[in-house]
This record gives C-alpha cells, sequence and structure tokens, in this order.
C-alpha cells in the first residue's frame, strides 16, 4: 500500500512556491487524504499565507546648511528592508529620491526654521507635481507642519535638537496623474553688476542664472532695480552668436509687456508656441546674457514609465526630484513568519526579522561576544586599556620665521586626562646661541630646556595632565645675529 506525501518545491521557472502530492510507499494515515496523482497546488493559493509586500514606512531628514541660495539638498535616511534597497544615507544629495505607491514617510526639513553652519536663510521645502517656484500645484497626499520643535536625526547638525519643518506623506497604492495646473505667478529681482552680468536675487539667484523651467500661459515679472538704468533688459532667441549692441538681434516680444525696458518691469506671459528656449539679454552689454527653459506644464514620466515629482523650495533650482516607484515584489533576501493578527504566513525582510526575534538576536549578540573575547585572548584585537596604551597622539607649538623673545599666549587644553610622554623641539636654521624654551602648565613654569647653540634639536621630559590643564611656550633666550628659524615644539602624548 502506498501513501500520499506533500513536498513544498520551487518552480524556477517562476520563482512560485508550491505543494506536490506524490505516491509514497508506507501506510496510510487516518488524517492523509487521497488527491489526484502528482497534484501541484500553488503556494500562493493556499488559505493561510500571504505573500503581498509591506508598505516602506520609513522617517528621512533634509538639510541644507550652504550660504544664500543653495542648491544641492542634503539626505539621510535608515536603510530600508530588503524589497526597498535603501542602504543607509548621511548628509548626502541625491540625484533622485524614491519614494513607493502605499508607502507612508515622515520627511524632517531641519533648513526651514534654524540656521546652521554657512546657512544665511532658511528653507521650506514642498513636494511638487512640476519643477517650479512658489508653492503652486503641490502633491495633494502630503500633510505640512510648519514647526516641531526638538527634533533629531543621527547625524544630522551634529545630533542638536532642532526646529524642523515636518512632511508627512501619505503615498496611496492608486493616484491620478494630474493634466491641468495652476497658472503660476513668479517674479524676479534683477540689478546690474557693472557691464559683466545681470544679479538676480530672490526666485532666482545668482550671476546670469539659468531661469526655469517657465511653463506656457504662466506669467514672469523681471522687477529693475536702478542699476539697469543702462542696460536695457529684453528677451530673444539668439544666443549671443548674433548678437550686435543696439541692434536687439532676433528680440522676442510675443507675450511681453516692457521689453528693452531700464527700470520698472518687464513681464513675460509665456505663449502656448514659446520655443523651448530663449536667452534675456542686455542692448549693450554681450555678457549679460543668460538661459530661459520653457516647458508646456506637464507631470514627467521617466524611461521605466514611473510619474517624476519634485522636492523644492520656494525659489527656483532648489530642487531634489522624486521618482514615484511601484510597491516592489518579494526578493530572495525574505523568510515566511506567521502573523498572529492575520492568522497567515507572510513575507518579512531578514532585517526585519533578526530584530523582531530576540531570541535569534540574543542567539547572534553571545557568538559576538565570544568571538570579540576570543580575539582579545588571542591578540587579534585589543581591550581599551591597551587601545590607549598603544595609541599616541601629537600637537605642536611653534614659531615661525627668525626667532625673537617671546611670552607665548597660545594655549593648549588637554582634551582627556593624559600623559606627554615626550617633547622635541626642533628649528629649521640653526642659532648662533642657545635657544631656551619654557615650558608652563597652568600659568606655572613645569621645566626649562635649551637647543644648544648651531644645533637643530632638543628634548624635553614627561608631563601629567588632567583634562582642562593647558600649556604654554616661552622662548626666553635667542641667538645674537643668526638667532634661529621656524621653532617647532612637538608633544607627544597617551591618554590615562
Amino acid at each position: 500500500m502506498s501513501r500520499r506525501t506533500r513536498s513544498l518545491m520551487l518552480d524556477n521557472t517562476n520563482g512560485r512556491l508550491f505543494t506536490n502530492t506524490a505516491d509514497k510507499p508506507g501506510a496510510l494515515g487516518a488524517a492523509d487524504a487521497i488527491v489526484g496523482e502528482n497534484t501541484v497546488q500553488s503556494f500562493e493559493d493556499l488559505l493561510n499565507v500571504d505573500l503581498a509586500v509591506v508598505p516602506e514606512v520609513m522617517q528621512m531628514a533634509v538639510d541644507n546648511t550652504t550660504a544664500g541660495h543653495g542648491e544641492n539638498w542634503e539626505w539621510s535616511w535608515k536603510s530600508g528592508s530588503i524589497p526597498y534597497a535603501r542602504s543607509t544615507i548621511t548628509n548626502a544629495a541625491q540625484g533622485s529620491v524614491p519614494l513607493y505607491n502605499s508607502g507612508s514617510y515622515t520627511l524632517y526639513n531641519f533648513a526651514a526654521n534654524e540656521l546652521y553652519g554657512d546657512q544665511t536663510q532658511t528653507h521650506q521645502l514642498y513636494l511638487k507635481w512640476l519643477d517650479s517656484s512658489g508653492t503652486d500645484n503641490l502633491v495633494d497626499w502630503v500633510a505640512y507642519t510648519a514647526e516641531v520643535a526638538n527634533i533629531t536625526f543621527d547625524g544630522v547638525r551634529n545630533n542638536q535638537p532642532t526646529s524642523v519643518q515636518r512632511l508627512i506623506i501619505n503615498v496611496p497604492t492608486t493616484y491620478t496623474i494630474p493634466t491641468s495646473f495652476n497658472d503660476v505667478n513668479v517674479t524676479y529681482n534683477v540689478s546690474a553688476s557693472g557691464s559683466g552680468a545681470y544679479m538676480f536675487m530672490g526666485t532666482a539667484h545668482g550671476t546670469n542664472p539659468t531661469l526655469g523651467p517657465m511653463y506656457k500661459g504662466s506669467t514672469y515679472t523681471f522687477v529693475l532695480d536702478a542699476s539697469i538704468s543702462s542696460h536695457p533688459f529684453y528677451l530673444t532667441t539668439d544666443d549671443g552668436t548674433n548678437y550686435v549692441a543696439g541692434s536687439y538681434v532676433d528680440e522676442y516680444t510675443s507675450g511681453v509687456t516692457g521689453s528693452r525696458n531700464t527700470s520698472g518691469t518687464v513681464v513675460f506671459v509665456v505663449p502656448q508656441d514659446a520655443p523651448d528656449t530663449l536667452y534675456y539679454q542686455c542692448g549693450n552689454h554681450s555678457a549679460m546674457r543668460g538661459t530661459i527653459n520653457i516647458k508646456t506644464p506637464a507631470v514627467e514620466v521617466n524611461e521605466a514609465g514611473n510619474p517624476i515629482v519634485y522636492f523644492q523650495h520656494t525659489q527656483e533650482g532648489h530642487t531634489t526630484p522624486v521618482e514615484l516607484r511601484p510597491k516592489p515584489n518579494l526578493t530572495s533576501q525574505m523568510t515566511m513568519v506567521y502573523d498572529a493578527a492575520s492568522n497567515k504566513f507572510v513575507p518579512q525582510d531578514l532585517g526585519d526579522y533578526l530584530q523582531k526575534t530576540p531570541v535569534f538576536q540574543e542567539k547572534i549578540e553571545d557568538e559576538i561576544q565570544d568571538e570579540i573575547q576570543s580575539s582579545i585572548s588571542n591578540g587579534t584585537i585589543a581591550n581599551l586599556q591597551a587601545v590607549k596604551n598603544q595609541t599616541t597622539f601629537i600637537t605642536n607649538l611653534n614659531q615661525q620665521g627668525e626667532l625673537a623673545v617671546t611670552t607665548g599666549t597660545a594655549r593648549w587644553y588637554a582634551p582627556f586626562d593624559l600623559s606627554i610622554i615626550s617633547i622635541s623641539a626642533k628649528v629649521s636654521v640653526a642659532a648662533d646661541g642657545p635657544i631656551t624654551l619654557v615650558v608652563r602648565k597652568n600659568n606655572s613654569t613645569n621645566q626649562t630646556f635649551s637647543i644648544p647653540s648651531n644645533s637643530l634639536t632638543a628634548n624635553g621630559s614627561s608631563i601629567v595632565m588632567s583634562e582642562g590643564d593647558y600649556i604654554t611656550l616661552n622662548v626666553t633666550t635667542v641667538g645674537s645675529v643668526a638667532k634661529g628659524e621656524n621653532l617647532v615644539v612637538q608633544f607627544k602624548y597617551k591618554q590615562t
């Protein structure tokens, strides 16, 4: 008599798990069910299995600590589960930031409210369907909170608590890409930098910057300050190749009010038939010129068919593209776990499995501890005291150029309890008499030693210092004619 058995197998042609029921010798048990010979049942069809990938849930941080307008946002996040394939980054510019359908994201904008580093202005952040200044055409599944106090994010602003702007982004499972958009009204503040450049402030920033994209149907106003008085401002299709001062070659006037103005405004309502590229130009100076990019308002789609939207400040150019990706499929770096809440087996990323399975995590920690102790015992790695004993630090006090008798004011403070194990003094050019050095600790003389005449080096003795103690260096004698040059006193020390 034979019995029916089931085995769990993998179909390598499509990556699906299935059960295979086949005849095996042996007695039938009471619980065995007779199923048609070699019955194949897809693992995905079993009632207690759910193979859906869990949506991505993560926190991100963004910052910009550069001066003025700035350009590159700096992004930080922790590595995600394997299907989402994110590596940990800290304060790194990104060519594109992926967001996934059904994902939930909390984004902290550290540049929004508090200045830091070289930053001279704050930068709000918005998620927009179009690459554009202002706050028009925002993606509508984002909730903005202007100020949230005392937020820290590992590696951002030295982990200092900061008032941030918070964006909560819940990407729908499905959404409709808009095909119509609000026309925008954008203002540029323009001045002249001599006869060499137009200077832009506010919406666009810099010397002869590239503007846009400007969108067909929208209005763009150039506000000209008093410095433009001898620099008539106009638009042209000429890239400068055919430029002749005072001739306004290929001047573009469609939709333009105030062309050639030297004060007031020039207003450009972009026509539907405008070319993809125009130029702004000074009528009197060829160098005062920049490019204008023009587009029809539409959501971009990349070669993979995924929509591209934008994280952007209210100013032009301060932009990071965002690729809206479909939720990914299962990967090979997964395991199946039982979810008591749904009474089903579900896939779980192995990193999540490690974090959520204490007995597995503790076993790994035990193995690591055993390996560390073994490595310490055999000398592969050193314990903390051995590291202290083997690590030597160096600091220098110096006097450059020809030496002079000097009461030193530069202080070097001990960063921790330490022992200065050697002091060596050296000059690049010897003196014709002794160079006498006085090392003072906490404003009291600790030791005196000299570099002999016609010599280049000398050595001092050790010093014990507590954290916060300081040393200074006096030069009390130098040579008479050949005084000596370029003194460096090197202190080698170890932590105690």
